[in-house]
């Protein structure tokens, strides 16, 4: 890879403002606290490494991967629709102008429900009915923007196992518990004990997500001087994002899915209701079993984020990532994730969760879908968009303790 001297000067910039937000920690004892003007000046030194190592990344993407990430085609170059891949350029001319708008050969890229290597983008053909009552399965080019913006709201769909289905009955998934079961040696010519594997189940059902209608005038359709189809697939996946993301961290299991911190188990309790320690933190780390620690994940709220990084071990060192000379966004060795769903240090609360999330299972049924709504709204000169989503999730460990959480007292 070339040296490019932009993202070079950034990467000198952000390294340097680390280095002055360690010393900055280092300099008071940790028995001593942080009093709050430096406390105020770490927060807007580490604010600014963020938006700098965001900055970072996005130069890193090319001009293409990088109009994908943002979910909209930048009207600062010549790049138009018409420019883009013959699937998107069908959806996007769907999202505008209904069946009406398309050519013989867009029509068949709506209708012939395509097969992916991703999960997320598994597609189910055009459901019954026609342009303004049918929903048709979005080409997985197009999909990106509705995806990315799913999985940008939350900070557990990145590392859960997706599982999809083109059905949506219920699915059960087989569980065991074997961590504490183990072979044996035998004396010659002796028989073999058995040992029977206890299987339980998790049943995922398909719980109907709706992103909301948007309506659109056919006015700001036409004006539009953007890329209109990836901007209302961004909006509709946010929306289906927010719910489902909430419900994947904290629902409660009856007529939603059960989320992630109401089915883990309590691997510690903290001293307090409003913070927490790093003996305690080591304590959740070692309540999971090793084989599920190796591939552990912190998940936390942007609060309870902001904690850790001002977190000192037992001589006065900073815990977190490059604070404490690791790698980036690293606790304890292993990565830390955010999602806003997570509930704050308060009292009774599971704030802290530690362990491996890929147990943690997410149904997704045919993949998201969107409805063009024409005649609903004609008499307000009016377009409705939909987009809608079978879904369901839960811990799959068999009890094992995957996933462990740290409550507060």
């Amino acid at each position: 890879m070339h040296s490019n001297p932009h993202q070079d000067h950034l990467r000198a910039r952000r390294s340097a403002i680390i280095a002055e937000a360690r010393d900055l920690l280092n300099s008071y004892p940790k028995k001593s606290g942080v009093p709050a003007e430096a406390e105020a000046t770490f927060d807007r030194l580490m604010n600014e490494a963020d938006l700098l190592q965001r900055e970072i990344e996005l130069a890193e993407l090319t001009p293409q991967s990088k109009r994908l990430r943002e979910g909209l085609v930048s009207h600062h170059t010549a790049l138009s629709v018409q420019d883009a891949h013959p699937d998107v350029r069908a959806f996007h001319n769907y999202l505008r102008g209904g069946l009406a708008a398309l050519d013989t050969s867009e029509r068949a890229i709506l209708l012939r429900g395509a097969a992916s290597a991703d999960p997320l983008l598994i597609r189910a053909a055009q459901t019954t009915g026609t342009g303004s009552g049918g929903g048709y399965a979005v080409p997985d080019a197009a999909m990106a923007p509705l995806v990315e913006a799913m999985k940008t709201v939350g900070g557990l769909l990145p590392y859960a196992t997706i599982v999809p289905s083109q059905s949506g009955s219920d699915l059960p998934i087989p569980t065991d518990n074997e961590t504490a079961i183990e072979g044996e040696i035998i004396t010659e010519n002796s028989q073999h004990n058995e040992g029977d594997v206890a299987l339980s189940q998790v049943v995922l059902q398909s719980f109907l997500y709706s992103s909301k209608i948007i309506r659109v005038s056919v006015q700001l359709m036409d004006d539009a001087g953007f890329d209109f189809g990836a901007y209302v697939l961004r909006k509709l996946g946010e929306r289906i994002g927010r719910i489902t993301a909430k419900h994947w961290i904290i629902g409660s299991g009856a007529s939603q899915p059960r989320g992630i911190v109401t089915a883990a188990s309590v691997g510690k309790t903290a001293a307090s209701a409003t913070a927490v320690t790093y003996d305690e933190l080591v304590d959740l780390l070692h309540s999971v079993d090793p084989i599920y620690r190796q591939n552990g994940t912190w998940l936390v709220s942007d609060t309870t984020f902001a904690a850790f990084r001002k977190l000192k071990d037992g001589q006065s060192r900073p815990l977190y990532g490059e604070l404490a000379n690791a790698e980036p966004n690293m606790l304890l060795g292993h990565k830390v994730s955010i999602d806003p769903n997570m509930p704050s240090m308060t009292t009774g609360q599971k704030a802290i969760i530690f362990g491996d999330l890929q147990s943690y299972y997410v149904r997704l049924v045919k993949g998201p879908r969107v409805l063009r709504l024409e005649e609903r709204y004609a008499d307000f000169a009016q377009l409705g968009f939909l987009s809608f989503l079978r879904a369901d999730g839960d811990l799959v460990d068999g009890g094992g303790g995957a996933v462990k959480a740290l409550q507060m007292a």
